[in-house]
């Protein structure tokens, strides 16, 4: 009887290690799902700073790309005190050339006028471009945020905190609608002429025109500025300002900001009727239309869709080493954003005649990590009616490093390669001088896999170049 006693928990002990094994063996697959942002808007009239119309407008949101309305509220004051001219130079550091795009591409080195800088925030929303101003007006980008956080307080953005000039994710970087209308307008009532940079539809910078990506511009009359946003953690955002004239040709000005949109025409959309309907009110209407009235967006379940507005806003994004691993499916965790993009449902509307009462309690939604569809197919190539189009060539390589030994060189390739699981391996031969090096490349990738490349390579402080 002892004896069978053993036996059984003998058998028992290499049962419960075999199951440890093979659960060491096979990692748990993550599942990441698709960040919803939250809603928040508000209607604010410039001249007397009156709030039309509001929801939710002290929630915590992050700011996105509307970041940059402050890096050139900085600018304009050191333009405004001589600090800075048009022609003044900036020149673009190893940092500043590494942002994520969107960008213009600046190399170490490079110079850019201010107006060039002022132009490339405005319509590209140039991330590069925002950190040469940090550095230019403080010496580094940490402490221009410092600069634009004591700023943000004496303008009354009490719920307003920056980390960067850009806009670029970080969980700490947050605002609220009610802190953008407060920008907005002080930007508007500070620096009126220089305000009008914003109502530019497009620039022109080394043969490049760079279309603005405020859609509303030459749309909705009256409407001219100032600066939409957008990141995963964010949604769609939009800060937006227009005039209308009454009989007397007394001009009213009306600043709205919307915040959280399932997607930028939808967002588009929403903040084209709340300035309608204020205006309405005001009995300055466009026509003698009724307002309009936002319905809800059927976005169609498309890779393609979903792509063309993220490259729409000039937003690149990187992976997020925390939620995708080996086995993630990043075609899925797609597919997660864009069914929650059709089945956000569309915000109901809070209008009142007064000045809305606004809550003090901030809401707060934890920010969730970038998730890029690195190696999504387009769905359109997968239709029978779309047989004819061609894929796009994919005409772009990676370069990792130089090096001496061609084993190196080649290590280094493969490892890069495994990053992406996308291309091939090239070692190419580089003459510097008398000296014959070993560039290890990965070709044979798309512009978007490229730059991702180089993304998650920076990340790890490694050498990248992406090259056409």
């Amino acid at each position: 009887m002892l004896r069978q006693l053993n036996l059984f928990i003998i058998s028992c002990f290499f049962i419960l290690l075999t199951t440890i094994a093979q659960a060491g063996l096979k990692p748990r697959k993550i599942t990441p799902k698709a960040y919803i942002p939250k809603y928040s808007a508000i209607v604010m009239d410039a001249q007397t700073g009156q709030i039309l119309e509001q929801e939710d407008a002290h929630g915590i949101r992050h700011p996105a790309s509307l970041t940059k309305i402050m890096t050139l509220y900085l600018a304009f004051e050191a333009l405004q005190s001589g600090r800075l001219s048009l022609n003044t130079k900036m020149t673009a550091s190893s940092r500043a050339s590494r942002q994520a795009p969107s960008k213009f591409g600046l190399v170490p080195g490079e110079q850019i006028t201010v107006y060039q800088a002022v132009m490339g925030l405005v319509t590209k929303s140039a991330n590069d471009v925002a950190v040469v101003f940090a550095e230019h007006l403080a010496g580094s980008e940490d402490a221009f945020a410092q600069r634009m956080t004591q700023k943000a307080r004496a303008l009354g953005m009490k719920s307003t905190i920056f980390k960067n000039a850009s806009g670029l994710p970080n969980s700490g970087q947050i605002t609220t609608a009610y802190d953008m209308a407060v920008l907005s307008r002080s930007l508007y009532k500070n620096f009126p002429e220089q305000y009008k940079y914003f109502k530019n539809q497009s620039f022109t910078h080394k043969g490049t025109v760079h279309r603005n990506h405020n859609h509303l511009l030459g749309k909705v009359p009256g409407l001219d500025g100032i600066k939409t946003g957008f990141i995963v953690a964010s949604g769609f955002n939009l800060a937006a300002s227009a005039v209308r004239y009454d009989a007397a040709q007394q001009s009213h000005r009306l600043i709205t900001v919307v915040l959280g949109g399932p997607n930028r025409h939808w967002r588009d959309r929403r903040v084209t009727e709340l300035l309608e309907t204020n205006f309405h009110k005001m009995g300055l209407p466009s026509s003698t239309a009724r307002p309009p009235k936002v319905t809800s967006l059927v976005l169609k379940k498309s890779r393609d869709r979903v792509l063309e507005t993220i490259e729409d806003e000039g937003v690149f994004i990187q992976p997020a080493a925390d939620i995708i691993d080996d086995e993630t499916d990043v075609d899925q965790v797609l597919n997660n954003i864009i069914e929650a993009s059709v089945n956000q449902p569309v915000a109901k509307t809070k209008s009142t005649t007064a000045p809305a009462a606004i809550s003090s309690t901030p809401t707060y939604t934890k920010p969730a990590s970038w998730v890029v569809p690195v190696n999504a197919k387009s769905s359109a190539a997968k239709s029978a009616t779309s047989k004819a189009k061609k894929s796009p060539p994919q005409a772009y390589a990676v370069q990792v490093g130089l090096y001496r030994d061609q084993k190196q060189a080649r290590r280094q390739a493969q490892q890069a390669r495994a990053l992406m699981k996308r291309g091939q391996v090239q070692i190419a031969k580089k003459n510097q001088g008398k000296k014959k090096l070993m560039a290890a490349q990965v070709t044979g990738l798309s512009e978007t896999q490229a730059k991702n490349l180089c993304q998650q390579l920076h990340k790890k402080s490694k050498e990248c170049l992406v090259m056409k």
